[in-house]
């Protein structure tokens, strides 16, 4: 991410749910455990009341990855990109940066892909 000053960060973190990834048979038979974490950056905003409709809402972050965790992705940078740009999506949002581990892969350790998307990428 970029420098902190003026801005605003809406986050999820750390949030965990079976998905349907993967590029094996095995992948393709049954859901597993992943853990997405997101945080959004928005340059110059500030809240000026307190209301929901004045900030970005993480509620249609966490529908939006519960419905693709729901869709089989062969690649975790596939669905990270598939997070990103839906964040993207919102003019408020000037960068993005979207973590997927898959937690039960290997019993050493967590894999996964990390992405970090800009508002200027949508237009490419």
């Amino acid at each position: 991410m970029r420098s902190e000053a003026n801005k605003t960060f809406v986050t999820v973190r750390d949030f965990i749910l079976p998905a349907r990834i993967g590029i094996y048979e095995s992948e393709h038979l049954a859901p597993q455990r992943i853990c997405v974490s997101i945080s959004m950056e928005l340059d110059n905003f500030k809240v000026s009341h307190d209301r929901i409709e004045d900030t970005v809402s993480y509620e249609g972050i966490v529908m939006e990855i519960r419905r693709l965790a729901d869709v089989h992705h062969e690649l975790v940078e596939t669905l990270a990109e598939h997070l990103a740009q839906y964040c993207l999506n919102d003019v408020r949002v000037s960068c993005v940066e979207v973590a997927i581990e898959k937690l039960d892969i290997f019993i050493e350790g967590i894999v996964g892909a990390r992405v970090i998307r800009t508002a200027s990428d949508l237009t490419v």
